[in-house]
């Protein structure tokens, strides 16, 4: 059930890393906007809900996923304690930065995020 729930976000992280690198800029005014919002602390408890099952996760790329998953539980606080600061870091990243830079950003983002999905679903394959 874990290896399924694996694969499912795996499968998820990858078409988001593609809508990502496909309109960068889109998807940085989205992530601005998401932040933006007053109900924006709820991404940190789905952060830990959705990095949980991760941590529990045994296969031939467990200690990855694991990994994976750790951080994802660990950030979730952060965003619960500190979202003004996530909100503030948007802003000034828009305001200070051109759009090529943030291209990049995005890109670097969308990449480590199609990794990572790769990597669930080669996980789930892989046990």
């Amino acid at each position: 059930m874990i290896s399924l729930y694996v694969m499912s976000l795996g499968i998820f992280l990858i078409l988001l890393g593609c809508a990502e690198l496909c309109a960068p800029l889109a998807a940085f005014r989205l992530w601005t906007a998401w932040t933006s919002k007053k109900l924006f602390f709820l991404h940190g408890i789905l952060l830990i809900a959705a990095g949980f099952p991760l941590t529990i996760y045994r296969g031939r790329l467990s200690v990855i996923i694991f990994i994976m998953g750790l951080i994802m539980v660990l950030m979730g606080p952060f965003v619960l304690m500190y979202p003004e600061k996530f909100r503030d870091m948007f802003r000034s990243i828009g305001n200070e930065m051109k759009d090529g830079e943030i291209r990049k950003i995005i890109y670097v983002e969308a990449g480590i995020r199609v990794t990572s999905g790769i990597l669930m679903v080669a996980g789930h394959f892989m046990r």
